[in-house]
């Protein structure tokens, strides 16, 4: 458990790190520090969103309203960026990453009401093929469904919009989809084991993102439905620098058969289940011993461009008139690998997290390695109504101390 513990910790302060450092060297735009900020002028800052609930999002949608912002959507953005057009006046791009179900159910119908507009980066690959659209706020507004019904979808199966919202959505013209990968997922980088399957895995809310793929019979098992048992090496995302480790096979089910023929389930109530399943790992990697074995770098390239090429061509496909040429990057986590192949594959920019000396986008700079700032600091951009830092800052503070604890007693 504490092997396990840290490694997430480290997981998540590697993610998290260009966040704490942009505040602490301050490397965040000046309008996130400062009291009282100037406007916008020959800058635009993009935000970054994933799963919203409708109380913050409206509050920062009328501060947008009423500061008179302007939404940009993907090719407006190209074209200040490549000074091809003049930047209009308070001019701010909003993304979306990944294509939660709240961007159907809380965003699309709150960006309707305010007149404005985003980017959605999505995952093609593990978008599902349903007809239906699920409710969403226009519902609750008029009294068919409750909040908590809407509230309640990002819990379950369908926690990504599907393909039917999608195309409404795109056809509306409010919201612009973009590629965010074709699966977002973590490849094996080392055969070091950092933990095992088991009931209180934090597979992620969706798309088991969480959990690295593996090959199924010498092929990739995209759903990562893995069983328990199933031992998780260090993990990088696809799109990061490390060539993919080839994990045996037969270490992986002999591990999952040895937890089924211990009670499946009930192994994992022993106050010791990771100390056995280790010493069981261990006797498997050395009685089935192989040679360690990587992917070369001319198969780390395809794999990459592969990937890259298809989630364009699935998006392009399935939006009648739609033409991806913006990528951003899972996890924040790229290589310079990756952006060359992505120009390959027809991309004109890769969005990003924060990035050092990068804080704020201005006309002229490398489409490739553009900035993007969260959320929680749209509230800190000139104009009446801000938040104080402070404020904004002890609440994420408490949200992700929630966050630790809860992941603590599940694991």
């Amino acid at each position: 458990m504490v092997s396990n513990l840290i490694y997430k910790l480290k997981w998540s302060f590697r993610k998290n790190y260009p966040d704490l450092r942009g505040l602490f060297s301050f490397e965040y735009p000046n309008f996130v520090f400062l009291r009282n900020p100037s406007a916008l002028k020959d800058e635009i800052p993009v935000f970054t969103f994933h799963s919203v609930e409708p109380k913050s999002f409206e509050e920062k949608l009328k501060f947008l309203k009423e500061n008179d912002y302007y939404t940009l959507n993907s090719e407006e953005f190209y074209q200040c960026l490549t000074k091809n057009q003049h930047i209009q006046k308070n001019s701010i791009l909003l993304t979306f990453d990944d294509g939660a179900a709240s961007l159907w159910g809380i965003a699309f119908p709150l960006l309707k009401k305010y007149s404005f507009r985003a980017v959605s980066f999505i995952i093609p690959g593990c978008i599902h093929e349903d007809t239906q659209t699920y409710p969403n706020l226009e519902d609750v507004w008029s009294g068919k469904v409750t909040l908590e019904e809407i509230m309640q979808r990002e819990s379950g199966s369908n926690s990504l919009c599907n393909w039917q919202e999608i195309k409404i959505m795109h056809k509306s013209g409010i919201i612009d989809f973009q590629s965010h990968s074709m699966y977002h997922h973590l490849i094996c980088v080392s055969p070091k084991l950092v933990d095992f399957i088991h009931p209180g895995y934090n597979f992620y809310f969706f798309a088991n993102i969480n959990a690295p793929v593996y090959r199924t019979n010498g092929k990739d098992n995209n759903l990562r439905n893995l069983r328990l048992g199933t031992p998780i090496y260090e993990s990088e995302p696809r799109m990061s620098t490390k060539p993919r480790y080839l994990d045996n096979e037969l270490v992986r089910q002999n591990c999952v058969e040895f937890v089924d023929n211990h009670g499946s389930k009930e192994f994992f109530h022993k106050s010791n289940w990771r100390k056995i399943l280790k010493v069981e790992h261990k006797r498997l990697v050395s009685t089935l011993s192989q040679d360690l074995r990587f992917e070369n770098q001319d198969k780390q390239a395809e794999n990459i461009y592969t990937d890259l090429h298809y989630s364009k061509k699935m998006v392009d496909t399935k939006l009648p008139g739609k033409e991806v040429l913006h990528f951003c990057y899972p996890w924040y986590m790229g290589s310079y690998l990756s952006v060359k192949l992505s120009k390959k594959a027809g991309y004109l920019t890769n969005f990003w997290g924060i990035g050092k000396g990068r804080n704020i986008i201005k006309p002229g700079d490398d489409p490739y390695y553009l900035s993007r700032i969260d959320e929680r600091y749209l509230l800190r951009l000139p104009g009446k109504g801000r938040k104080s830092l402070k404020e904004i800052l002890f609440t994420q503070i408490s949200e992700n101390l929630h966050g630790f604890l809860k992941n603590l007693k599940f694991n």
